[in-house]
This record gives C-alpha cells, sequence and structure tokens, in this order.
C-alpha cells in the first residue's frame, strides 16, 4: 500500500484467541456484540475475541521502520490460545527484508504482543542494525514488574538500546510520532503525510474495530482509560482522505473509518 512515497507493508505474525469479550469488554452486552460479528467476522470466535497481530512496514525513501515486533517465537507466553504464531521472520523473508534491513523499530507501547520479535530466542536483538525507539513513560512502566517474563526477554536485554526521539519528530520523510494517552504510560503512533495522501497508525487506541462505533466501550486490559482519545480520532478520521492502520484489525490492517447509516465503520482498503 503507497501513501503517497511511502510504502506500508502488513506483516502477520499471529493469530489467536485472546479472551472471551465479556472478560474483555465486562461492561458489554453480549448481544451488543451482534452488528459488529458480520461487519467483522475475522475477529470473532464464537463468544471469544480472536486476535491478529499484524506488525507494519514502512518504507520511505531508505529508510525501512518496523512498526511493533509481534508476539514473538511460538510457545513462549501463555496469555492466550494461539492458532498460529511466529510468523513474522518468514513474512519479511517473503517480502525481501531481513532482520538486518530493518533500520528502526518502532514500538508503540510494550504490551507482550507488540514486543516479541524484539528479541530471538535466546534473548539477542533479532534487529541487529535497528534503532530501537520507545517512549520512556512506557520503558519506565514496563520495568516496574521485572518478574514479568516477556519484560526480561524482550525488554531488559535491550535496555541500553532504546531511545526517543520526542513527540511528533520525522523518522524519515513523511513519517513523524505522534502521543497517543491512553492504554499503557507511553503509548505512541506514527502519521504518514506523503504528496497529499494520508495515514494513522495507532497502535491500541482501537484494539477493537467495534470500538470506532462505541468509543465508550471501556477494554478492560487498559492500564490507562483511553475512550476520550478514541472518540477524539474518530471525530478526526470519520469520513476524511486518511487510512487507519491497526495491527489488531481484519486483513491488511489498512483501512478507512467511514458513516455509514448512522454508524462508524472500518472497510479494509483495496
Amino acid at each position: 500500500m503507497l501513501v503517497g512515497n511511502v510504502e506500508i507493508v502488513p506483516l502477520l505474525d499471529a493469530v489467536g484467541q485472546l479472551a472471551d469479550l465479556s472478560e474483555a469488554y465486562p461492561e458489554v452486552q453480549a448481544d451488543d456484540w451482534d452488528r459488529y460479528r458480520g461487519l467483522y467476522p475475522e475477529v470473532f470466535a464464537g463468544t471469544r475475541w480472536r486476535l491478529p497481530v499484524i506488525v507494519h512496514l514502512l518504507r520511505s525513501e531508505d529508510t525501512t521502520v518496523l512498526v511493533d515486533t509481534g508476539v514473538g517465537p511460538p510457545g513462549l507466553w501463555g496469555f492466550w490460545a494461539p492458532e498460529r504464531e511466529g510468523l513474522l521472520p518468514a513474512a519479511l523473508e517473503e517480502r525481501g527484508f531481513g532482520p538486518e534491513s530493518i533500520d528502526v523499530v518502532f514500538l508503540t507501547h510494550l504490551h507482550v504482543d507488540h514486543i516479541g520479535w524484539n528479541t530471538d530466542e535466546d534473548g539477542a536483538p533479532f534487529f541487529p542494525r535497528a534503532r530501537y525507539l520507545v517512549h520512556p513513560d512506557a520503558l519506565t512502566w514496563a520495568r516496574s514488574d521485572p518478574d514479568s517474563p516477556h519484560r526480561r526477554r524482550c525488554v531488559e536485554p535491550l535496555a541500553g538500546r532504546f531511545e526517543w526521539p520526542g513527540d511528533d519528530v520525522e523518522l524519515a520523510r513523511g513519517i513523524r510520532t505522534r502521543l497517543l494517552p491512553g492504554h499503557t504510560p507511553g503509548h505512541v503512533g506514527l502519521v504518514v503525510r506523503s504528496r497529499g495522501a494520508a495515514a494513522e497508525l495507532f497502535a491500541d487506541i482501537a484494539p477493537h474495530p467495534a470500538l470506532l462505533d462505541r468509543p465508550e466501550w471501556v477494554f478492560a486490559f487498559d492500564d490507562l482509560p483511553q475512550t476520550s482519545t478514541r472518540a477524539e480520532l474518530v471525530e478526526e478520521l470519520v469520513d476524511a482522505d486518511c487510512l487507519l492502520v491497526c495491527g489488531h484489525f481484519p486483513g491488511s490492517g489498512i483501512g478507512r473509518v467511514v458513516s455509514r447509516n448512522g454508524r462508524v465503520e472500518w472497510e479494509e482498503a483495496a
């Protein structure tokens, strides 16, 4: 997918069942999900939430940016019921990229499903040449729980390499950082603006596409509430000439926010 001169490439790392919807969204009635099952069948497994984990690679001139690193090598974590996992290395190779091709690893936050390929099975940096970028508040939050196994494996080995360029800073031509408060401390995204085209990569501000229509629904796994940030972004993006990119949405995770019959929907870009 081209956004002006910036290429956005979706790379599937894993798919699994995260939780029962009643656990993830305890204030939402079961029948309130019915409309969204028809719109987004890929992210439902009965009463459970089927979670794709897609990372997105951005190419701008001679800079390659990988946004998040997925779940990581298979069989390491018990936080979900995996259907497929450990796919990112092969997905990169299929597109002609190796770990050494990545210039920047941009981490939107430090939940387990966004940092798994920071390191390999032995805990060594998986992307040996890359700058690893993470907001300092996210790093402080992650390191406040040193006994967490995925933080020991995916955060601590890189402690000396993490950096943060700042908010609204250009990483490569047409790609800028954006602070997106909510979900976890130091949650961030990226803005792409190139030759009149636009895209927003907003990570877990709305991890389920139904939340674009119902931004007031509370996600139980948020460490910080984010309904206000979500509502503001939906208002900004609905029916706008701007792509919305999310690694937990169906298909490529690249699409548009549209108003339809009094509702707000996400539709995958062709």
